[in-house]
C-alpha cells in the first residue's frame, strides 16, 4: 500500500505528526507482509505461532495507542484552525487505511489461534474466512474460503467439500447446490491438505433467486475426522 504525506501548514508541530504516522504505517505494512510471507513458505510451528501471536497482539495495542494520539492531535489542530482542511482529509484517509490493515491483521490472528487451539471439544476441521464478491455479470459471484484443522491431529486430511446457497425463489424457500449454479455442473470440490487449504470458485445465481445463506459441508475420507457442516450469512463484499 502506498501512503502519501499530506501538506502541513502549521509550523513546528505538523511535520513530526506526519513522520509519526508514516513510521507507524510503514512498520505495520512491512511487518504484516514479512509475517504472511514466512507463514506461506514454512510449515507452521505451534511455539513460533504462539510467540508471533503474542507479538502481533502487543503491536496492535501499541498501534491503536498511536492512532488515538494522532486523532487527538488532528482534532486539536482543527479547532485552532492551524492546519489545511485538505491536509486533514488526507490524514483521515490514511487513518482509514490504517484501520483496514489492522482489521486484516486481527483476522489473521484469529485464523492462527484457531490452528493452535488445544480445546478438547474443538472440531477437528473448520471452515473459515468465507468471502463473496460480485463477478463480472449480473447474478455472478466469486467465492473463497479456507478449511483448517487443529495442528495436534497431524497427517493429511482429504475428502470432499459440498457448497450450496439457501434462499428464496419466487417468494418460496429454495436451495441451490453447486451443480446448479456452476457452468461446469460441478458436484463437489476436492480437498487435500495438512494444516489448511484455500478453496475458491465462481457461481451464477438465477435472476429470481434471493440468497440468504451459504452452506458448506466437509466430508473427510478418514473416518476419524467427523464431517462438518457450517452455515454462513450471505454477505457480498466489494
Amino acid at each position: 500500500m502506498h501512503y502519501r504525506t499530506p501538506r502541513i501548514v502549521q509550523p513546528g508541530s505538523g511535520r513530526p505528526l506526519l513522520w509519526i504516522l508514516l513510521v507507524v504505517l510503514g512498520l505495520f505494512a512491512a511487518g504484516g507482509y514479512l509475517w504472511l510471507q514466512a507463514w506461506q513458505e514454512g510449515r507452521p510451528d505451534p511455539e513460533r505461532l504462539q510467540a508471533r501471536i503474542a507479538a502481533d497482539s502487543a503491536r496492535i495495542q501499541a498501534l491503536e495507542k498511536e492512532r488515538g494520539q494522532l486523532l487527538e492531535q488532528v482534532a486539536m489542530l482543527e479547532q485552532t484552525s492551524q492546519i489545511d482542511r485538505a491536509a486533514v482529509q488526507q490524514v483521515r484517509e490514511q487513518l482509514a487505511a490504517f484501520q483496514q490493515e489492522r482489521s486484516k491483521m486481527e483476522e489473521e490472528l484469529t485464523f492462527l489461534r484457531s490452528m493452535v487451539s488445544t480445546r478438547e471439544d474443538r472440531e477437528a476441521i473448520r471452515v473459515q474466512r468465507l468471502v463473496i464478491e460480485k463477478g463480472g455479470a449480473e447474478g455472478r459471484y466469486r467465492y473463497r474460503f479456507t478449511i483448517t484443522r487443529s495442528m495436534q491431529n497431524g497427517g493429511t486430511a482429504s475428502g470432499w467439500v459440498f457448497f450450496a446457497v439457501d434462499g428464496t425463489r419466487g417468494g418460496k424457500p429454495a436451495w441451490l447446490p453447486l451443480r446448479e449454479i456452476t457452468e461446469e455442473g460441478t458436484e463437489k470440490l476436492k480437498m487435500k491438505f495438512r494444516n489448511f487449504q484455500d478453496i475458491e470458485g465462481e457461481i451464477q445465481l438465477p435472476d429470481d433467486f434471493k440468497p440468504l445463506k451459504v452452506i458448506i459441508e466437509v466430508k473427510p475420507s478418514d473416518r476419524k475426522l467427523p464431517p462438518v457442516k457450517q452455515r454462513f450469512d450471505w454477505k457480498v463484499t466489494g
